[in-house]
């Protein structure tokens, strides 16, 4: 297929049916030869070095979601 079909086929989608396209396709991803930038790997290590420092200050996925879902209007 080439990339103008492609392009047309894609613009002519319904948002919920170019987000599991979207879905799809990151799923295929190779993510170990994703390019990763050295700021966000640095990011990534201070949150990591944070963490082992004070591992019980994490949340757990419940709690997150309670704090998100009170946020909610």
């Amino acid at each position: 297929m080439n990339a103008a079909l492609l392009e047309d086929t894609i613009t002519r989608l319904t948002s919920d049916e170019k987000i599991t396209l979207i879905g799809k396709i990151w799923g295929s991803l190779d993510t170990d030869s994703l390019p990763v930038s050295p700021a966000v790997v640095t990011e990534l290590d201070r949150r990591w070095a944070e963490h082992q420092e004070n591992p019980s200050a994490a949340l757990t996925l419940d709690e997150l979601m309670t704090r998100v879902e009170a946020k909610r209007p």
